[in-house]
């Protein structure tokens, strides 16, 4: 009597174990048609560059506007870096990596960047011999135009060129 207990006991657990091992192949297969680097919402891509639309912008601790505001962005073409997206709200980080949630009607899909070093020489091509148009101060917002390589073509005021990626964030996921 003992022994078909055992038994019934080892084929209930071979059933469950059987279960158990359809359901995960089911759930693989289904995780694996699904992109993970694609915004569920927007269809766009994650993570993904965007900028500050206006001079006042709220970050919050959630996706609603119920939530606390950590702190307000104070100038457009500020530029952030989408990495999650709930309903109209889009979950950022800035160039120090401070993140939080913001409205996407605050957002813009304007590309600018921001100069991390002191000094950082805007050049007329991309190419480290090319002669110098001129030196950018740390800190500095400049629109994105374009991306070769490990360069990019940026714009600000009445300046236009080319400057090193490494030494601006905004332009590749690299920094």
């Amino acid at each position: 009597m003992n022994f078909e207990f055992f038994l019934r006991k080892v084929f209930f657990f071979q059933i469950v174990l059987f279960a158990t091992a359809i359901i995960l192949n089911v759930s693989s297969v289904n995780g694996q048609t699904k992109n993970i680097d694609i915004g569920d919402v927007t269809g766009l891509p994650l993570p993904r560059f965007v900028s500050v639309k206006s001079n006042k912008v709220n970050v919050r601790r959630g996706p609603n506007a119920t939530y606390q505001i950590d702190w307000v962005y104070t100038r457009a073409g500020i530029p952030l870096k989408v990495i999650a997206e709930y309903g109209n709200w889009r979950k950022v980080e800035d160039f120090q990596g401070e993140g939080g949630w913001v409205h996407s009607r605050l957002l813009s899909g304007k590309k600018f960047i921001i100069v991390l070093i002191e000094g950082a020489t805007l050049r007329r091509k991309p190419n480290r011999k090319a002669p110098a148009v001129a030196t950018i101060e740390k800190g500095v917002i400049a629109r994105l135009i374009s991306i070769t390589g490990e360069w990019s073509e940026i714009s600000m005021n009445s300046y236009s060129g080319w400057v090193r990626n490494d030494s601006i964030w905004g332009a590749t996921f690299k920094n």
